[in-house]
């Protein structure tokens, strides 16, 4: 598949994801931005920062360190070729408002926190079985963004994990990609071709 460019990227984010906004301001009005306890929510937030550093982290190990790690960064780094640190931070931000102010701020009050996370999955499904694992790390993810949001009591937390998680990843890709598709980070390098960091969100 060709790369895509920021243009056409920013276009099919907003396509998608302002809808996905819209539906959680029309159905949840601004409920889930409320928390209950702002312990709770300083923890929540404290808590992402902290769950966001280690994902990033460990998807960046097992791009370096796993064939199937590899092979997943490099579709991505492939299709997103030609996005800028512009589009990076856009789709990031458009990405996790959108998601889960649709999956954890509309369908998990109502479908439970399972089937959202199945579902969060889904949206996820690529078209490549390279791709698969992206799957797999969706369904985590859904998991723990929606453990986030119950123990928070708001969405914001759960919008500040999303965000780090996608932002931090795009802008290796983009990084990379400048580089010449050398990877971003130090370090001995497994061998075999070198892709960039793993996938968004």
């Amino acid at each position: 598949m060709p790369p895509v460019s920021s243009r056409r990227i920013l276009g099919l984010s907003l396509t998608i994801y302002l809808p996905m906004m819209a539906t959680g301001v029309w159905v949840e009005p601004p409920g889930g931005f409320r928390p209950n306890s702002l312990a709770h929510f300083a923890l929540g937030i404290a808590m992402a920062g902290a769950l966001g550093a280690l994902t990033v982290a460990a998807s960046r190990w097992t791009t370096r360190h796993t064939a199937w790690g590899r092979a997943l960064a490099l579709e991505f780094s492939t299709l997103l070729e030609g996005i800028d640190s512009r589009t990076v931070l856009a789709l990031a931000l458009l990405s996790a408002f959108g998601e889960e102010m649709l999956f954890r701020g509309v369908l998990h009050p109502r479908l439970g926190l399972l089937p959202t996370a199945l579902l969060f999955a889904a949206l996820h499904f690529p078209y490549r079985r390279a791709m698969w694992p992206w799957t797999a790390f969706a369904l985590v993810a859904g998991i723990l963004l929606a453990g986030l949001t119950e123990f928070s009591g708001a969405l914001w937390p759960a919008i500040l994990l999303h965000f780090i998680i996608n932002y931090f990843n795009l802008h290796d890709l983009v990084e990379s990609n400048e580089d010449g598709g050398a990877p971003p980070h130090p370090g001995p390098q497994p061998p075999g071709p070198q892709p960039p960091s793993p996938p968004p969100l």
